[in-house]
């Protein structure tokens, strides 16, 4: 399966530029919606996820799609990662929350999966013309160089993190436990940080979907990160729809600390 990650780059600014960014700050107030309590979604989620649905098919011929709104919609979709077709995993919008309250931290996530298996990602900072591209095997760039973590936080205590799946308040148990932990309620940028080597470390409660990880997880593995689902120890897959808790770490050690010393923090505090 030979891809041009170029050519798709330049679907996403296109997406971005003609449905998402027109749509930034411009939205009515029947525009939004929640499809559960907290969980928004805008014209401009739906818009993006028909635009680039349609591209990514035209541009490789007996693909498939997931997209997280039409799985919101029909969850029998996350049944396709059982076909042995190529299959887009669209976000159409990553941080909708952000993106209905005029805040800039949002973008598209897009993967390609094959066999279960992420061969290829996208994670694209719209406000922030960003763009992170990760092939398996091959490495990530973010913006055209090379995307690596940082190593150089030896103890919990010097490490910054990303913490997602929830609000700033559900990291309050690990205050003092390490430096920091950064809730910017978007799953692009807590990894795109993390790959940028601006973070430690990223945790995601709560749960795990196709669309928020399968790309975002691709990144921080091939910029040089261990990535695991905590206490199962088991790396992430694209058909994952499941509650859990997501750590990425510099390497097996570091996660092993942060799994040993802040996961069972955070679990307690929301049991």
């Amino acid at each position: 399966m030979q891809i041009d990650v170029e050519k798709v780059a330049d679907i996403l600014r296109h997406v971005a530029e003609t449905e998402v960014m027109p749509r930034f700050k411009n939205l009515a107030t029947g525009d939004i919606r929640e499809k559960n309590p907290g969980d928004f979604v805008t014209v401009a989620d739906e818009a993006s996820e028909k635009a680039l649905s349609a591209l990514l098919r035209e541009y490789l011929p007996g693909s498939d799609v997931v997209g997280e709104e039409a799985v919101s919609k029909d969850a029998s979709v996350l049944e396709r990662f059982k076909s042995g077709n190529p299959i887009w995993v669209i976000d159409p919008i990553d941080g909708t929350y952000n993106f209905a309250h005029n805040r800039s931290h949002f973008g598209i996530l897009v993967a390609l999966v094959q066999n279960n298996v992420t061969q290829y990602g996208w994670v694209f900072d719209c406000p922030g013309n960003r763009m992170a591209i990760a092939q398996k095997g091959k490495g990530a760039t973010i913006n055209g160089k090379k995307a690596e973590v940082r190593q150089t936080a030896k103890t919990l205590s010097e490490m910054v993190g990303m913490g997602g799946g929830g609000q700033a308040w559900h990291f309050e148990p690990v205050a003092g436990i390490v430096k920091e932990v950064l809730n910017v309620r978007s799953s692009l940028h807590d990894f795109l940080n993390f790959a940028a080597g601006d973070a430690d470390f990223v945790i995601h409660l709560n749960k795990v979907t196709p669309w928020d990880h399968s790309p975002t997880v691709l990144l921080a593995e091939e910029a040089g990160g261990y990535v695991r689902l905590a206490a199962e120890n088991i790396p992430f897959s694209p058909d994952m729809h499941k509650h859990c808790v997501l750590i990425a770490a510099a390497d097996k050690p570091r996660w092993e600390m942060l799994e040993a010393e802040v996961y069972p923090r955070l679990t307690k505090k929301r049991a």
